[in-house]
């Protein structure tokens, strides 16, 4: 007979539900930030002729693209002063707010006038629009990170880091299929009209969800402990920037490569396919879709190697098939067909998968507590800004310049080969306790 008391295996019952729930909370509300990016991103070529009117298509996507690089721009902003929030109030509340941000200003894209009702003003507040789900993700990140990788049992640090971006690639994966199915199913000429309208709207019911759900949320034992001894972080943001400046350079290197090839995956690729490269959306949407998936996939795979096998060796793996496999992914993407797009996509994937599943952890584990959701944010946020936002923007124009439709795979290459550098020099961390 077991001696352990009855009192002590309910309590441990107990933990443990509110461990799935807490888990499951996160999880629900990262899922919807990352659908209301992917509605933008899947839509921007829509956008970009209501909003961007003009008579060369890819004059209009790249104004389109421009204000999806404005919610980049916000990002540090967000990161700076939800990262604090975060670190000094706790996970919880700021991730609740996170998510009540994002959907509010989702919602309202859905209900904006286009520049044929209302001129200039259209784009202006398409703009504030974006910068708000730029301060919400800014913060959201990190904040979702730390709260993953604070709950993980020892020796899964990893695993449960990859549920950031595992998590993030479904939401995104989400608002495409909604995007996708509507764009089938309506009469011609209505998604244009009206029809993008609605993944926007679709928002609301689901914000409402993922706040109940965080509500319901735990904080995590790390924070708690270091509130309970007082070792809460509440120094100046130039302190703390002082303090830890050599992990955040660190992962700045290293959020290069991973920053432009996620979104040449997941926000350039689907407007490159339509209207670069003019293929049929009936084949395009379910290529990028099911790359997309399969590659989400991959990320828990990605985080548990990781904890087997350490964090250096996969990131070292990935930057070096970023760089063997950037040229072939454009050149079969280019070619055009369901089957050759989709191989081209999967290419990109597989170095994308693993940087999401070991990232996370990789990230976490440079900092301590006490300022660890600001210092993997800021870092991470300004990489974001720099690099992820302005990825389609500067793929858009590398083509345009060149005339060579693969021409955006030199700079996927040119940034692996940057980013080596800083994950060749770091120390390995996986066997280490959190700090």
């Amino acid at each position: 007979m077991s001696s352990t008391p009855p009192m002590a295996i309910v309590q441990d019952a107990t933990s443990r539900r509110r461990h799935r729930r807490s888990i499951i909370a996160v999880s629900a509300g990262n899922v919807l930030e990352w659908y209301d990016f992917a509605v933008y991103a899947s839509v921007a070529s829509i956008l970009g002729s209501l909003f961007f009117p003009s008579s060369n298509s890819l004059t209009s996507l790249l104004a389109s693209f421009s204000t999806f690089a404005v919610g980049y721009v916000a990002r540090p902003v967000g990161a700076a002063v939800f990262g604090r929030l975060a670190d000094r109030s706790g996970r919880k509340i700021t991730l609740i707010l996170m998510i009540a941000m994002m959907g509010v200003a989702t919602v309202l894209i859905g209900f904006m006038p286009t520049y044929a009702s209302v001129g200039i003003a259209a784009p202006i507040l398409l703009v504030v629009a974006r910068f708000v789900q730029g301060l919400s993700v800014g913060g959201e990140f990190s904040t979702a990170t730390s709260y993953f990788v604070e709950v993980a049992p020892p020796g899964k640090r990893g695993l449960y880091g990859s549920l950031t971006y595992l998590t993030a690639n479904l939401g995104f994966a989400l608002g495409l299929a909604l995007v996708y199915t509507l764009t089938n199913i309506l009469p011609a000429g209505a998604m244009a009209d009206w029809g993008w309208r609605v993944p926007f709207l679709l928002s609301f019911p689901l914000l409402l969800v993922g706040m109940y759900l965080r509500s319901k949320a735990s904080e995590t034992p790390a924070f708690v402990v270091a509130r309970k001894e007082g070792t809460v972080d509440d120094s100046s943001m130039a302190a703390m920037v002082r303090a830890q400046w050599r992990g955040m350079v660190r992962l700045l290197g290293i959020g290069l490569v991973f920053s432009i090839s996620s979104y040449i995956a997941l926000a350039f690729v689907l407007s490159y396919l339509l209207v670069v490269q003019a293929q049929p959306p009936a084949e395009v949407y379910p290529a990028v879709l099911t790359a997309l998936v399969l590659g989400a996939m991959g990320v828990p795979v990605a985080g548990h190697w990781s904890d087997r096998w350490g964090r250096r060796p996969l990131l070292i793996t990935g930057c070096v098939l970023v760089i063997a496999l950037a040229f072939p992914a454009f050149a079969l993407m280019s070619s055009g067909g369901f089957v050759n797009v989709l191989l081209g996509q999967l290419l990109l994937w597989i170095p994308i998968s693993i940087f999401s599943g070991v990232i996370p952890s990789a990230f976490s584990e440079l900092f301590p507590t006490q300022v660890r959701s600001t210092a993997v944010g800021l870092p991470y946020a300004i990489a974001t800004a720099v690099f992820s936002g302005t990825t389609p923007l500067v793929a858009t124009a590398l083509i345009g310049a060149t005339g060579f439709s693969v021409a955006p795979a030199a700079y996927l290459v040119l940034a692996a080969l940057i980013s080596v550098v800083f994950v060749w020099t770091m120390r390995e961390s996986s066997r280490d306790a959190l700090r």
